[in-house]
């Protein structure tokens, strides 16, 4: 198949226990080429009742900078590789 979408996501451990589960939904070209929109963040712990939507910036002062984040590629690789393929043309046509 040469594009595709669907839901994705992401999970890491945090110090406290909690799991910090990154999940959105993508488009792609050929499975490698992505574009990740409606990202949502979520702090999952054992007692499912008290999970929780949380923004980054609220995750940052809960946790610190230093949370993990999802790869660059997986997230803007689509429009990466077409601003790319843009910024080529327009050189090659330059020169």
């Amino acid at each position: 198949m040469f594009y595709g979408w669907g839901n994705n996501s992401e999970q890491w451990p945090l110090t406290d226990g909690n799991t910090l589960v990154f999940a959105y939904k993508y488009v792609s070209l050929m499975f490698i080429f992505k574009l990740a929109y409606k990202k949502k963040w979520f702090v999952v712990g054992d007692n499912r009742s008290e999970d929780t939507e949380v923004t980054r910036p609220d995750l940052e002062l809960r946790y610190g900078p230093d949370l993990p984040m999802p790869g660059v590629w997986s997230q803007w690789g689509l429009l990466i590789t077409v601003g790319v393929l843009v910024l080529l043309s327009i050189v090659l046509n330059v020169f």
